[in-house]
């Protein structure tokens, strides 16, 4: 299935499920998992993996199974054929060969090691391309490298990942398939699509190592699921503009959106109602319009029937993004960086954005406007399904009637801070700020006289309440009515400072 002649060919077998197996009780059984390698290895998460000093790892700590699997399958060490029958066993040693998991050593034929990386990551085993490969010897050569799947970038995909239960799914990009791994615990089906065929082969392989029935998929975007419909879509598309010779992982069309484009342009065919698509990306804000319009844009004719939710963490200079590129040892020579700059600035992009965007198929075409909010680097698909909720639910009511009763409360996590000046003598406070910086990251700086309105609501006082007792102590500026202090509390719930029960 390797359709690069310059590839390596894929060093990985489908081999008999009973070899499958084996593996997986080895694995189990030699405590082969993320918690308790991380423990043993004092790492975060897998990520932490390239930052590992073995040398003053705690040897004793691991079983001799265990650290023979560390020194191959994470580290890429060669060890002794025979060590390695003592501490695996034939049994076992016979069924990595079967599946490619380990080759004998064309520099030392005495020894063996793993062509591939292996590694546990959120409870699944998954294999992918080496990292080493892919910083060095296929740099120039791999067009469809398939990228390893425990990167922060990854890992902060899997916690995105929609509630999937009951529901058929499908994760686009799917490099080894541990997007379609995770969504198939609690989908009734799952599926994962990639363009190379290198991709769909490691994606199956990953499937039948953790015993999981996935679908895996080979083809452009949509392409090999024509005609079919899902609940759930996900995708963590590749965004780099594409200078020079393009490679498949990385490189996403002129500005670095083709991709992302591609998947949201055609969820009015493949989402249906009621469903939701989740992609993790980098794209652009332009001069015209932020992202999340010109993702309800890209959407077409049938654009009202999709709530459109951004979840924003960072900005990039579009600058610092063309500087990036050239440091990274991506070969991209100053004229191409000229022109790369040049064709970014025709095409009206202001700054390029990392965030999550949650777009929810509604059964009738009521969509409110998209919306953009703070996202921390713990969000989770929790925080977008309040909003979903919220919004579909604060649609259908009006600021004088429902809105008016809530009782809202601050949120864990909420601070204010008040900055003081000296005026005649005395400290003055002259600015206050509320801030959240967890799953969330907003800030607010309300007007002075607006603070104690906010600092009422504890869950047991309405907005009606809040306001009617301010506005019997003539403590309200003139104008400000019900209708303008509901408007600012939704505003404040929808940056996420409070918490609602709508009931």
């Amino acid at each position: 299935m390797n359709s690069n002649p310059q590839l390596p060919p894929i060093p990985l077998n489908l081999a008999p499920e009973t070899d499958f197996k084996i593996a997986r009780e080895f694995f189990a059984s030699a405590g082969f998992d993320q918690s308790h390698l991380c423990e043993l290895m004092k790492m975060g998460d897998m990520s932490d993996l390239g930052n590992v000093h073995w040398d003053k790892l705690d040897r004793t700590k691991f079983s001799p199974a265990l650290w023979a699997c560390a020194e191959v399958f994470l580290r890429g060490e060669r060890l002794s054929e025979a060590d390695l029958q003592r501490v695996w066993n034939e049994s076992v040693l016979n069924s990595f060969r079967s599946l490619g998991l380990v080759c004998n050593s064309r520099k030392a034929p005495n020894e063996l090691l793993c062509p591939v990386w292996l590694y546990p990551v959120e409870g699944s085993l998954i294999v992918s391309d080496r990292p080493n490969e892919l910083e060095t010897e296929l740099r120039s050569a791999a067009e469809d490298v398939v990228f390893p799947g425990i990167y922060l970038g990854t890992l902060r995909f899997l916690r995105l990942l929609p509630d999937a239960h009951g529901a058929e799914a499908l994760d686009l990009c799917g490099g080894s398939g541990i997007g379609a791994l995770l969504l198939a615990r609690q989908a009734s089906k799952s599926a994962t699509a990639d363009v190379t065929a290198r991709s769909a082969f490691f994606a199956e392989f990953n499937g039948r190592l953790n015993g999981v029935p996935i679908e895996s998929l080979c083809g452009d975007l949509y392409a090999p699921t024509r005609g079919r419909q899902f609940d759930v879509i996900t995708a963590h598309p590749p965004f780099v503009p594409a200078t020079g010779k393009t490679m498949i992982y990385r490189d996403a069309g002129a500005t670095g959106e083709d991709v992302t484009r591609g998947v949201i342009a055609n969820l009015p065919d493949h989402l249906r109602p009621g469903g939701t698509c989740m992609v993790l990306c980098v794209a652009c804000d332009t001069f015209e319009a932020p992202l999340e319009k010109r993702v309800w844009d890209w959407l077409g004719e049938k654009r009202n029937e999709f709530d459109v939710l951004y979840g924003f963490e960072k900005a990039l200079t579009v600058e610092g993004v063309v500087a990036a590129m050239t440091k990274r040892g991506q070969n991209v020579p100053p004229e191409e960086a000229r022109n790369l700059m040049e064709r970014l600035r025709s095409a009206g992009t202001r700054q390029f954005v990392y965030g999550a965007l949650f777009i929810r198929r509604l059964s009738t075409p009521t969509a409110p406007p998209p919306l953009r909010f703070g996202m921390g680097p713990l969000a989770t698909a929790a925080e977008f399904e309040r909003l979903f909720a919220w919004r579909r639910w604060s649609s259908r009511q009006n600021l004088n009637g429902s809105v008016a009763e809530l009782k809202p409360k601050l949120r864990k996590g909420v601070e204010l801070n008040v900055r003081h000046l000296t005026v005649d003598d005395e400290l003055v406070p002259v600015e206050f700020v509320f801030s959240i910086e967890n799953e969330l990251r907003a800030a607010f700086r309300p007007d002075t006289w607006v603070v104690p309105l906010l600092a009422e609501f504890n869950g047991k006082r309405s907005i009606r309440e809040v306001f009617s007792n301010f506005q019997t102590r003539g403590e309200l500026p003139e104008g400000f009515d019900l209708n303008a202090f509901g408007g600012l509390i939704k505003r404040m719930i929808e940056k996420g400072f409070f918490e609602v029960d709508p009931g």
